[in-house]
């Protein structure tokens, strides 16, 4: 089987989560291994370049855009230069692991396989026009939402990580042949410590559907009633949107970060974590922190609950609730729980065989 990847629409140097990074790194390096690839290529950019410095024999790398596409560089690049590449190469399968295709493919015989990660689309219509507005312009939100549904209606596999997430497009596409092969983790998990700092996690985002009014309100209400809150900071990893200051000194702002050092931060300094947000369609974030050893409080929403212990959820709209999940997780009555994830062996096998079988 010849496969082509597409990672040049990608930035992989700085992150406030694993996210997308971890699904296209992750899969890319399992498909240089499948034994049913025969050759495999590689669509990069010159930050994931030096990742696949010294690859197999089977393996090309093809620097398509060095610096990562931005606004109409971007759109030129989704409608035309990813199908000239594709031609040139005139792989079995183009796989494309955020999910964009063009809206005219002309890529001959090739296949496409696209990983739709969420249908946030769908949420943005239903609130207030100016949310919208704050998460996306009108045309870049028109361009993604188009570009979606293209995706769920003439993808040859629709490849994607949860029930929720798959329910969702079969809703808007009911033919549409998806595959849930689910996200993988290679690196194992670490235990919980009680010896862990005394901090807390969070993370922003300028999104409205990522809940930092929330996130504001609950955790300054919790430090309120604590009487060890002058010892306690939060970390918050990733932006916050303008004009927004954060709520008091103890708050450490780190905006986007490299992985190793977010990892850093959860293992060393510390004890748990917090995530509110409206929608997800997986909810990377709180599985992170459960990797890394970290109790994770989130939104009691369904692709979260598909992925976290109950134990953990907590509703958006009962303050009280978070207070009281809160204090019994900080203090360490709430028995640590991590589930085990599968690893990207696992999840790139059945993305092999939904190809197989498309």
């Amino acid at each position: 089987m010849k496969i082509a990847v597409s990672l040049s629409d990608q930035s992989f140097t700085r992150t406030k989560s694993m996210g997308i990074f971890n699904v296209s790194m992750g899969l890319t390096r399992e498909l240089m291994q499948h034994p049913d690839v025969t050759e495999l290529h590689i669509l990069g950019n010159d930050e994931c370049s030096s990742v696949f410095a010294d690859c197999p024999p089977h393996v090309h790398l093809h620097l398509m855009d060095k610096p990562v596409p931005r606004s109409f560089g971007r759109v030129w690049w989704d409608q035309f230069g990813l199908p000239a590449a594709v031609r040139r190469i005139a792989p079995d399968w183009l796989l494309l692991p955020k999910g964009v295709p063009p809206f005219f493919p002309c890529m001959g015989a090739t296949k496409i396989a696209c990983y739709v990660h969420d249908v946030m689309w769908e949420h943005y219509e239903q609130r207030p026009f100016g949310d919208r507005q704050k998460a996306f312009p009108l045309h870049e939100f028109i361009y993604f939402k188009n570009l979606s549904l293209r995706a769920m209606r003439t993808a040859d596999v629709v490849l994607t990580h949860t029930k929720f997430n798959e329910e969702r497009i079969h809703s808007y596409v009911p033919q549409a042949k998806i595959s849930r092969i689910g996200i993988g983790f290679d690196a194992p998990a670490l235990p919980n410590s009680e010896l862990k700092g005394r901090d807390i996690l969070t993370y922003g985002s300028t999104f409205p559907h990522k809940r930092l009014d929330l996130t504001f309100d609950r955790l300054t209400k919790w430090l309120n009633q604590r009487p060890d809150s002058a010892d306690i900071r939060i970390h918050l990893v990733g932006s916050i949107p303008e004009g927004i200051s954060l709520p008091d000194e103890r708050w450490i702002h780190h905006k986007r970060i490299p992985y190793t050092q977010l990892c850093d931060l959860l293992q060393q300094q510390c004890r748990m974590a917090v995530y509110f947000s409206d929608y997800e369609s997986y909810g990377m974030p709180p599985v992170e922190c459960l990797l890394n050893g970290v109790p994770c409080l989130a939104s009691d929403i369904p692709p979260i609950r598909e992925n976290l212990p109950e134990q953990y959820l907590v509703p958006n709209e009962d303050p009280d609730a978070f207070i009281h999940t809160a204090n019994n997780c900080y203090d360490g009555r709430l028995p640590f729980t991590c589930p085990t994830f599968p690893d990207w062996k696992k999840v790139t096998n059945l993305c092999i065989q939904a190809l197989k079988n498309a």
